[in-house]
């Protein structure tokens, strides 16, 4: 898998809070599970990127996509400082493959 698609899968991932501040159901952390789990990740990156959804609590989703919400998230340079600092940690798990 090239870097780029692992880039587009750490933005994916981290961009869909901006799903969790739209939307009652499913939960931020259940859709970023599910969009992590549709890329076709390595096994070792998928579990990293699942580790790392894991170890924020739904509030701390929610309230990335809220404080992002009208924010043009295009590249991990793009959102709130949070926001860069949660997608450049799941870009980190391309390194665990």
């Amino acid at each position: 898998m090239t870097h780029r698609r692992l880039s587009l899968a750490a933005l994916a991932v981290g961009a869909v809070g901006l799903l969790g501040a739209c939307t009652s159901q499913p939960s931020a952390k259940a859709v970023a599970k599910d969009v992590v789990e549709s890329i076709g990740l390595p096994e070792e990156q998928q579990a990293c990127m699942l580790e790392v959804i894991d170890n924020m609590s739904e509030a701390e989703l929610k309230e990335l996509g809220e404080d992002n919400v009208d924010q043009a998230i295009q590249g991990v340079e793009d959102g709130t400082p949070e926001l860069q600092a949660f997608m450049a940690e799941l870009a980190r798990c391309r390194e665990s493959g």
